[in-house]
């Protein structure tokens, strides 16, 4: 979800420090003749400004030259001068990556000094004091707090996949959203950017009565936020793909692992071959009658019984399968995957390079090999048995001293705590958790419940923190806008106390 111009724009960083820094090292005369020259002058500074509403500002800026100065920000008007907030360029940026000293903390978002009109916002700039002005991103916008809105319109799936990271053993019946659940959960379409609001996330959406109509439901307007993953192992009318066809999202993932049938149904439990290749054929059909512009992604899950036949796959796809994209990915090794299966098929590090150096040469995004994070300091082979029965010792010593330790702490505490009946013990308050605003995960469920997650203060580099931030059914939040925003507030009031 990082930013396509930023994506370009890193890959070309030191050329264009000093180009941008001559572009911008003048701000207009008005505005300039308010702020007296820093002394000493900063470093050459550059950056982006990637949103800005009629409350705020967000973006990032980094001088190049060093790296671990964190710089202020200032925004202006500039036919007035009129300065309208500042901030540091200190906060945790979820786009950022690869510059700098590795840490992602260049980004700033601060409030306006006042609620600027839509023409303010357009001539809005943000500058380093004593220097030019921040460029403005190429995907500028005034508010996408939700990085995606992860959406499931049923509980359920008409597969059984071995591989599967949804538990289903206890799952014995469907639910479905309703109709005013939807009608409520578009309206954070305006929240996020373009392919960030999933139909589907655990789940089969085609198990929805409706879901051809729901998907007519999204406004035309944001049809290319909208993308869903779907197994096409479900029998359906040909209206269906038509409805696909014309839809104008912006894709759909087709999940699959293989051409041939038997491997298919046992990687695809419940499916059946040939169910799959007929929705598959009416799918590109429709497509192709329709000039269709939905863009076609296949995600394929990677194993010893697949693996030679994937880079042969890979070019089928993108030749014959309009494939926009083609991802192969690990498994998430969730815990009710079972033991044979994982043992039998996960693949080693060895048989991961091989797939990597055989696959076709592709445009660039066109073919996606995720292969497994790299394992945390494992043990050497030949200590490893030795190692675990230590730390299954010392496990059970630790377990032995805690259950010591709190019957102790009970029995003190029993005798110990007396309340008069005048007395109210006191409740400990959990802090509250710090996050950056303006960066939510939104997780909505067939029943309308809305998990909204933050990006911790505490992320640096790699490692990105979520926090949780609030539970509420869509369907209870009146205006959407004013629900965001004061969780973009709270989360700097937060951050001031402490």
């Amino acid at each position: 979800m990082l930013l396509s111009g930023l994506k370009a724009f890193k890959r070309t960083f030191l050329n264009k420090v000093s180009r941008l820094s001559e572009k911008h090292a003048t701000t207009d005369a008005t505005a300039s003749s308010t702020s007296p020259p820093e002394a000493p002058p900063l470093l050459p500074s550059t950056g982006f400004i990637d949103q800005i509403s009629t409350r705020h500002v967000q973006g990032w800026t980094i001088a190049p030259e060093s790296p671990a100065q964190r710089l202020n920000v200032e925004a202006f008007l500039p036919e007035t001068g009129e300065k309208l907030g500042y901030g540091t360029a200190d906060q945790f940026h979820y786009g950022l990556s690869g510059i700098g000293d590795g840490s992602r903390r260049y980004g700033f978002w601060f409030h306006l000094t006042r609620e600027i009109t839509p023409a303010e916002r357009e001539t809005l700039r943000v500058r380093v004091p004593g220097q030019g002005d921040l460029a403005r991103s190429p995907n500028l916008s005034s508010w996408q707090p939700l990085l995606h809105v992860a959406m499931d319109i049923v509980d359920n799936c008409n597969l059984r996949c071995p591989f599967c990271l949804y538990d289903y053993s206890a799952v014995r019946r469907t639910h479905v959203m309703t109709r005013d659940t939807l009608e409520a959960a578009l309206r954070l379409l305006p929240y996020t950017k373009d392919g960030e609001f999933w139909f589907s996330c655990l789940h089969e959406p085609s198990l929805h009565p409706e879901f051809a109509s729901f998907l007519d439901a999204v406004p035309p307007a944001f049809r290319k936020k909208v993308f869903f993953t779907t197994n096409l192992a479900r029998r359906m009318p040909e209206s269906y793909f038509r409805t696909l066809a014309q839809s104008g999202i912006d894709h759909i993932n087709i999940s699959m692992e293989s051409r041939t049938p038997e491997l298919y149904e046992r990687m695809r439990k419940g499916a059946r071959f040939p169910i799959f290749m007929e929705n598959w054929d009416r799918l590109l059909a429709a497509f192709r009658d329709a000039e269709s512009t939905v863009a076609l992604r296949y995600v394929i899950m990677a194993y010893k019984s697949n693996l030679h036949e994937l880079p042969e796959l890979s070019r089928y796809l993108l030749s014959e399968g309009r494939a926009a994209q083609v991802e192969i990915r690990y498994t998430y090794d969730v815990p009710f995957i079972d033991a044979a299966f994982r043992q039998q098929e996960f693949l080693e590090e060895a048989e991961w390079d091989w797939l990597q150096a055989s696959l076709p040469v592709a445009e660039p995004g066109q073919i996606l090999l995720a292969r497994p994070p790299a394992p945390q300091n494992p043990a050497p082979a030949d200590t490893q048995t030795e190692t675990e029965a230590e730390a299954e010792a010392e496990a059970e010593a630790e377990a032995e001293a805690e259950a010591e330790a709190e019957a102790e702490a009970e029995t003190a505490s029993a005798s110990a705590l007396t309340i008069k009946p005048e007395e109210t013990p006191q409740t400990v308050k959990e802090p509250e958790p710090r996050f950056i605003p303006g960066h939510y995960l939104a997780q909505l469920s067939w029943d309308g419940t809305l998990e909204l997650k933050g990006i911790s203060q505490a992320s640096s580099g790699a490692a990105l923190i979520e926090v949780p931030v609030v539970t509420k059914n869509i369907r209870d939040i009146p205006d959407i806008d004013a629900f965001l925003y004061a969780l973009d507030c709270k989360s700097i009031q937060t951050s001031e106390a402490s």
